[in-house]
């Protein structure tokens, strides 16, 4: 796109700061602040770094990038950076986190900045808990635009699904809901496929579930027991009800402070997840695994929703990372051989630090007509991470796993799950992440709403 030359003191004399906006140039204290991604492998030079408080100062921002074709990238946490936000507007969604919760008809109002660790706090005190993921750290939204499959998702579906309406600035700074009934083509391009392209989301209401508790957690086996743990775990989600949201996971643990010092430097197989039902019952379901060999570290148990994030796990401070999303029609014992072998290295240290395989099918498998996400027949799966600190190591990392990918191609679906996914492999994934059809709608909405792609910097949804 071209760019209006614009210098950053007529930006700031006609943008300008206001109660409902921040705006922060190069060389300013807020600007790297604002401009920081979680993802670390990403580095974001934005023209200037613009923060609202409110959907009037996301109005502001998008309107003046719109009179001078300026591109406009959004961040709330930085977790899924597609194309880094070069030459463009970064619009920081870090102040608008506000949520406000509706116990009587079981849903929360939820700004475009705020974490699920805000949601929780604000929904666990009414006995309710929302479709979060791995971690509470991110932005509730922005895991919401590409699907969000988290630890109830074979009950109750991804996050988009109980999704009910959102509050959206489009290019040219109009407000609009979107909703079942309102605009109803873009709330179903928002469900799983609206991430940074479509417009800016301040606002979503979200529907959420009387859960208080939860039987969950991690069952640790040593990592020479990777493959009899891998094709005992793929025989047992056969037997599970939908109730049980599970994975097994192979995990290099860094010999740094921040792990427990049993498992520095260690290298594990998990088998981890939640159940939605009486304790009693998720005791029998794990007797499968305590009575063939006692784990070196039991952490299942009953689990308050609140500790959710206890189950993965994810690192809390920010760390640059190189990974994907890899959807499976089933799990081989050559695709279980390949992945031990390219987590647990017999030569050479290993390039990947989390290889995660999650049971998918029930509500994933039924989903919705309301919903672009995509992939629903897949059974698992496949989430691949490797740190890479530097520009070498994200080659490397990227060349494992397409190799990887080649030698476990039988088992593959051939779709990819965006949320997970990184760079260009997330930003021209849309066919693979949501299906070919899929993708033409997507870009008939996109053509209408964004005509000159002023939101260039999420998912390509050109076809």
């Amino acid at each position: 796109m071209t760019l209006t030359h614009v210098s950053p003191s007529q930006m700031l004399g006609e943008l300008g700061n206001s109660y409902d906006l921040e705006l922060y140039q190069p060389g300013e204290s807020g600007y790297d602040r604002g401009r920081a991604a979680w993802n670390m492998a990403v580095e974001h030079r934005p023209i200037a770094v613009a923060v609202p408080r409110s959907t009037r100062g996301v109005v502001e921002a998008v309107r003046w990038a719109h009179r001078h074709r300026v591109s406009i990238a959004i961040q709330s946490t930085g977790h899924g950076p597609t194309r880094a936000a070069h030459d463009a507007l970064l619009i920081n969604m870090s102040k608008m986190r506000k949520v406000r919760v509706y116990p009587e008809n079981r849903t929360a109002r939820i700004g475009g900045g705020a974490k699920w660790q805000a949601v929780l706090d604000a929904v666990v005190p009414h006995g309710l808990a929302p479709l979060l993921g791995s971690t509470p750290d991110v932005s509730a939204v922005g895991y919401t635009l590409g699907g969000g499959l988290g630890w109830l998702a074979r009950k109750y579906g991804t996050s988009a699904d109980s999704a009910l309406s959102f509050k959206v600035v489009t290019a040219t700074g109009e407000i609009v809901r979107a909703s079942a009934d309102k605009n109803p083509d873009l709330f179903w391009a928002l469900r799983g496929a609206g991430a940074g392209h479509l417009g800016v989301v301040t606002e979503m209401v979200a529907q959420l579930y009387p859960i208080t508790e939860l039987y969950a957690g991690n069952l640790f086996y040593p990592a020479e027991m990777a493959t009899e743990v891998m094709q005992r775990w793929r025989d047992w989600i056969e037997t599970v009800p939908e109730d049980l949201t599970s994975a097994v996971t192979m995990l290099n643990f860094p010999p740094t402070d921040d792990v427990p010092e049993e498992l520095r430097g260690a290298s594990m197989v998990l088998v981890r997840g939640a159940y939605d039902g009486p304790a009693e019952e998720g005791e029998r379901l794990l007797s499968h695994w305590r009575k063939w060999r006692e784990p070196l570290i039991d952490q299942f148990g009953p689990l308050p929703f609140a500790r959710i994030e206890e189950v993965s796990q994810d690192p809390l401070e920010p760390v640059p990372n190189e990974g994907t999303g890899l959807w499976l029609k089933g799990l081989g014992d050559n695709t279980i051989a390949e992945l031990v072998e390219a987590m647990f290295p017999e030569d050479g240290e290993p390039l990947l630090v989390h290889t995660e395989i999650r049971h998918a099918g029930g509500a994933l498998a039924r989903g919705s007509g309301l919903s672009a996400f995509g992939n629903r027949n897949a059974s698992m799966l496949l989430e691949l991470v490797g740190v890479s600190p530097t520009p070498e190591d994200v080659l490397a990392i990227r060349s494992l796993i397409v190799g990887l990918a080649d030698r476990i191609a039988a088992d593959l679906t051939g779709g990819l799950y965006l949320n997970y996914a990184e760079g260009d492999e997330r930003r021209h994934g849309v066919e693979r992440g949501i299906g070919v059809e899929a993708a033409r709608r997507l870009a008939s909405v996109k053509a209408q709403l964004d005509p000159t792609n002023r939101f260039d910097h999420g998912l390509d949804a050109s076809v």
